[in-house]
């Protein structure tokens, strides 16, 4: 039957698959049209290979024999023997198709196949080397478009891509960028000369200022969503060993990255999308103020870093935020709560999967406030510490679009069931998923109660419940018997139930 659907919806089906790399491989033994509408899918990512059965040696082989024949040249010429990958050639141009281009993924790809090649040290360096250039070389002429590109690697710069010929086609409707703030600077001002639709910029590793990438930045065209993960390493430069002593300074001292922060100050009419996290935050907290279209925040900082931008943002108005998302070490609900209050009721997502003890009386306020002024809210992350839960049905009569909710627990236990009765009696239509983290108890009656309110509702939407039992949550313990799998078992099979599942990663989202 797969094979009389014409080319055009088996194209379809299979974009709509091009996650499921196990199921696209097993296409390829279908049939000949199959194949040939599968293998441009699975070869336009890098990951792709990687996520594959086949080896590295093979993954190797096969990319050395799509090269050109001057590139087979120098590396023959070289001592690198190019075996064939099979006695036919090949039947794709496997190189071509590739949109997505990693050099981790093609450095990881060569390692793996001539990492245990006796040779000399100096001579696997060069061999390496030369076929990393030559690899690249091919990818930049044979690929028309290369959407994504992740240089973030810190040895990345022995090649230096945007030099490549064919790099000002390929490189021309770019849209995606991964890098870190030690590659030189002529780097990022030859892709500034090339680059102008880089929609999605990321930038990882140690806190450089760099004037290159501040450029880049500065000339795009389209930038909504930038990302910043920043490291701390025992280094020579006081300016950043001053900030590994952090928590000893009575102020903290200013951002280093003033070149790139004044870049992204030029993009706050286009960018949308905010994260930052890890050590040290690298520009002022002036600049996430000066982005009016603010949708999208993310903070993930360690020590109280994420307090301390919220405390320079208390007098920011964010109009229009949907998403606050928080990890690292949480700031006090208290001052979530005053942000939320700034957000002109637009939030649609709030995830906390940072570690925090509240206190009771915070939590309190918190919920209170979210009842008030989140009412498109369709995602929430939350706490309780008591049993009667007033708080979370004020939230869910309030929030009438609220989807998913994730309660989190102190270090008490709370009775699930009188939560399951709760949620059991409300007529809210678009909840549909809940996750329990931290200490809870509950019985397999009251989880049946439960389920079976639901099926007499007749509600619209199956059910899906996650239970959290991570390392994350303080003194994480809730308890899943035979008897509660019997009862969850039933009910998936009556379609009241659509997901269950223990999750041993507390990440906020569903």
């Amino acid at each position: 039957m797969g094979s009389r659907l014409p080319a055009d919806c088996l194209r379809v089906i299979f974009e709509f698959l091009q996650d499921h790399t196990k199921s696209l491989h097993s296409f390829l033994l279908v049939n000949r049209l199959w194949c040939e509408t599968t293998v441009p899918i699975l070869w336009r990512n890098t990951k792709n290979w990687l996520l594959s059965d086949k080896s590295t040696q093979t993954l190797f082989t096969t990319l050395l024999s799509c090269l050109p024949e001057d590139s087979k040249k120098l590396l023959s010429d070289n001592g690198i023997i190019i075996p064939p990958p099979t006695a036919q050639p090949l039947l794709f141009e496997y190189a071509a198709f590739c949109r997505r281009l990693s050099y981790n993924d093609i450095n990881y790809v060569i390692d793996g196949a001539i990492g245990d090649r006796r040779l000399s040290n100096s001579r696997k360096l060069y061999s390496k080397h030369l076929i990393k250039q030559e690899m690249f070389r091919m990818f930049l002429t044979r690929c028309s478009t290369i959407e994504f590109l992740d240089i973030s690697d810190r040895k990345n710069t022995d090649v230096p891509l945007p030099y490549f010929t064919g790099a000002e086609t390929s490189f021309l409707h770019l849209c995606e960028l991964r890098c870190n703030t030690e590659i030189p600077s002529s780097i990022f001002y030859r892709m500034a000369q090339i680059c102008r639709n880089i929609e999605t910029l990321f930038i990882g590793y140690y806190p450089f200022d760099n004037e290159g990438l501040a450029t880049l930045i500065e000339v795009q065209e389209k930038l909504k969503n930038f990302e910043c993960q920043s490291q701390i390493r025992n280094t020579e430069y006081t300016e950043y060993t001053e900030y590994a002593e952090y928590t000893t300074l009575e102020r903290p001292p200013k951002p280093p990255c003033k070149n790139i922060a004044s870049a992204l100050s030029t993009c706050s009419n286009k960018l949308i999308n905010l994260a930052f996290g890890g050590d040290i935050i690298i520009i002022p907290s002036s600049t996430i103020a000066e982005i009016a279209n603010l949708q999208v925040l993310r903070l993930d900082f360690n020590r109280n870093l994420n307090e301390e931008i919220l405390e320079s943002l208390e007098f920011t108005a964010l109009p229009n935020l949907k998403i606050l998302k928080m990890g690292g070490i949480l700031a006090p609900l208290i001052m979530l709560g005053r942000l939320i209050r700034r957000t002109r009721n637009n939030l649609e997502k709030i995830s906390l999967y940072g570690w925090a003890t509240p206190e009771t009386k915070s939590i309190g306020i918190f919920n209170k406030v979210v009842a008030q002024y989140a009412p498109k809210l369709k995602y929430l992350t939350t706490w309780c510490y008591e049993n009667n839960f007033t708080d979370i049905e004020l939230i869910l009569n309030s929030c009438d679009q609220l989807e998913g909710l994730t309660i989190r627990t102190l270090d008490n236990q709370l009775d699930g069931d009188i939560l399951f009765e709760m949620l059991g009696n409300l007529n809210n239509e678009s909840f549909s998923k809940l996750r329990i983290a931290g200490v809870w108890a509950f019985t397999h009656e009251g989880l049946k109660k439960f389920f079976e309110k639901r099926k007499e509702k007749k509600k619209k939407k199956s059910f899906s419940l996650y239970i959290c039992d991570c390392y994350d949550e303080v003194d994480s313990c809730i308890e899943i018997t035979k008897s509660h799998m019997k009862i969850i078992d039933k009910y998936k099979a009556d379609g009241v139930l659509k997901n269950f599942k223990i999750e041993y990663d507390f990440t906020g989202d569903f």
